[in-house]
C-alpha cells in the first residue's frame, strides 16, 4: 500500500503492487480552528435570505429549491465577504460555495498574486498567503440537478445543488486547484465510493485529491484529528 502525502507518494508496506492508496482526511467533529483565519459558513448567511414564497412550488417542482436560496443572493454574500476580507486584511475562509462566479473572483485574485502556472493551466496556490479562500461541500459535487426529481427533500441542502453547469464548474476548479478544500461532514460508503470514482473515472490525480481533502487546509493553519481513507484502483 502507498500513502499519498502533500507532494509525494510513498510505499508504507511491502505490498508494492496491491493498488491500494491511503489518504488522510480530517475528522471535522474534532477540528481545532486557527485564530489566524476567520471561518464563514455560507449556509448560515444564506438561510437569512430564504425565499418563503417558493416553498409551495417545490412540492411540484423540487428543483426550484435552488431558488429558495438563490444563486443571486449567494453571489452577493460572497462578494461582500470577499471585499471585506481584502479591505480589512483579515484572512477569511468561506465554506460551501456553489457558483462558478465565486471561483472566477478567486482565480482573478490568485492571478494577481502570481499563483497561476500557465505550463499546467492550474493555480499553484500557497494557502498560507491569500486573504480569501473557499471550499466546496462534497454534497454539491456528488448530486446533480436531475436528482431533485428522484430524491426531492432528501437532497434539500443549503446552499442547494445548483444547475448542471455550476456543478460541472466545481469539478473544473477542484482540478485547477483554485478551490482549497472539499468539505466532508460524513464519510460513509456512498461518500467513499464517490471519492474513489474521482480517481478511477474522473481521473483526478491522487496528489491533487490529497491536497483538497487535507493538506491545503493545513496550510490555512487548521489542525484536527485525521481518519484514514483507503482507495483501491
Amino acid at each position: 500500500m502507498k500513502q499519498i502525502f502533500k507532494n509525494k507518494i510513498t510505499d508504507i508496506d511491502q505490498n508494492y503492487f496491491d493498488n491500494k492508496f491511503l489518504f488522510e482526511i480530517y475528522d471535522f467533529s474534532k477540528w481545532i480552528k486557527s485564530n489566524d483565519t476567520k471561518i464563514i459558513f455560507m449556509e448560515d448567511l444564506l438561510k437569512e435570505k430564504k425565499n418563503e414564497t417558493l416553498l409551495e412550488k417545490i412540492k411540484v417542482h423540487p428543483a426550484m429549491w435552488s431558488e429558495v436560496f438563490s444563486p443571486k443572493d449567494e453571489l452577493e454574500i460572497f462578494t461582500q465577504i470577499f471585499e471585506e476580507a481584502i479591505k480589512t486584511k483579515k484572512r477569511t475562509h468561506i465554506i460551501w460555495i456553489t457558483l462558478k462566479e465565486e471561483v472566477e473572483m478567486l482565480e482573478k485574485y490568485y492571478e494577481e498574486l502570481w499563483f497561476f502556472d500557465e505550463s499546467i493551466n492550474c493555480y499553484k496556490v500557497d494557502y498560507k498567503i491569500p486573504l480569501v479562500s473557499a471550499s466546496v461541500k462534497l454534497n454539491n459535487l456528488m448530486w446533480r440537478w436531475s436528482d431533485y426529481k428522484r430524491f426531492g427533500k432528501d437532497i434539500f441542502f443549503v446552499p442547494p445543488i445548483r444547475e448542471a453547469g455550476q456543478v460541472k464548474a466545481m469539478y473544473k476548479w477542484v482540478n485547477r486547484w483554485s478551490i482549497a478544500w472539499i468539505y466532508i461532514d460524513k464519510l460513509w460508503l456512498e461518500e467513499k465510493t464517490f471519492l474513489e470514482n474521482q480517481i478511477k473515472e474522473e481521473h483526478i490525480l491522487s496528489l491533487n485529491l490529497a491536497k483538497v481533502l487535507n493538506y491545503n487546509y493545513e496550510d490555512l493553519w487548521f489542525k484536527w484529528d485525521k481518519i484514514k481513507l483507503i482507495i483501491s484502483y
